[in-house]
């Protein structure tokens, strides 16, 4: 089920209620567009994930795109503006999209194309890290489309959607003394926001990638662990490569690769093993098409992913 972030809008009676207000509120608003008809927008953010219902929106970016180049944007600092917010329009249809905490100070780069339509509407707008190889924080992001009729006041639900995906590494029964140090390659270098997939989803990893260099793994006695977030794969890649450089106490070093499916769009990946397992190369086949998780079982070099 999806979780709204903020109860106002939870119950039919508060539907009515915010809709009365937001009745009142442009009541008194002027025409913003020369005597054109027009209607109204407001905001229902909702996650597309429960377990991000506990997470903080500090910023939360607003574009309309419609016809005849008609493109409005606003940025609010909280749930409880945006969900105050009311957008007058000319009548006619939008597509509207969202970003949450892909800011400045939030490590983001976002960026609106000009002039250049993906769609009837939405201008290219894409996304990417400012420093790649520091530890992201997560952000979110969805696109909708209303249909804006004169005098009527939509309510947009806003289903906010995972950027990064998170991988998560553990090796145990490391032995003493020894350290591992990770980089991950085929990354994107962003994510295209108003392109769609093959399953006409919003988000599009970009073509372009580069590797993460992610330092040594954290130690837990003999458990080497790193858990962090990533653009998802490249789009012109299959494949996510994981290395893992060794050094032993000695000063000698060597290297494994993980070849492993490619990360997604706001999903989860994990990787589970013994140190006696690693291998010069090991694959990684994953059985479901969203997600990868791999046990401690490896057969030659070759792993099955199971959710």
């Amino acid at each position: 089920m999806l979780k709204k972030i903020f109860p106002l809008i939870a119950s039919a009676l508060a539907v009515a209620l915010l809709s009365a207000c937001y009745h009142d509120k442009h009541e008194f608003m002027a025409n913003e567009f020369g005597g054109q008809p027009v209607g109204y927008v407001a905001l229902q953010l909702m996650w597309d994930n429960e377990a991000d219902a506990d997470a903080t929106l500090k910023s939360i970016t607003f574009q309309a795109f419609g016809a005849d180049d008609i493109v409005r944007s606003r940025t609010f600092t909280s749930v409880e503006e945006a969900a105050a917010w009311l957008q007058q329009l000319p009548v006619g249809n939008y597509d509207i999209l969202v970003a949450a905490n892909m800011d400045e100070a939030s490590g983001y780069v976002l960026t609106t194309g000009s002039g250049t339509r993906s769609t009837a509407r939405l201008t290219t707008t894409s996304v990417a890290l400012a420093d790649y190889n520091l530890p992201p924080s997560q952000s979110w992001f969805a696109v909708t489309n209303v249909t804006i009729s004169e005098s009527d006041i939509i309510v947009a639900q806003i289903r906010l959607r995972r950027l990064l995906s998170t991988l998560a590494i553990t090796i145990s029964e490391v032995p003493e003394g020894y350290s591992l140090t990770a980089s991950v390659e085929h990354t994107a270098q962003g994510v295209i926001l108003s392109e769609t997939d093959g399953s006409g989803r919003y988000g599009v990893a970009s073509a372009d990638e580069q590797t993460v260099e992610c330092g040594l793994l954290a130690t837990d006695g003999t458990n080497h662990s790193l858990t962090r977030r990533f653009m998802p794969t490249a789009s012109s890649q299959e494949r996510t490569i994981i290395s893992i450089e060794i050094a032993t106490p000695e000063g000698t070093s060597f290297k494994r690769i993980i070849n492993a499916p490619a990360m997604l769009i706001g999903q989860d990946h994990s990787l589970n093993i013994r140190y006696s397992e690693l291998q010069s190369v090991i694959y990684i086949n994953s059985t479901n098409v969203n997600d990868w998780n791999i046990g401690t079982i490896l057969d030659g070099g070759s792993a099955e992913g199971t959710k």
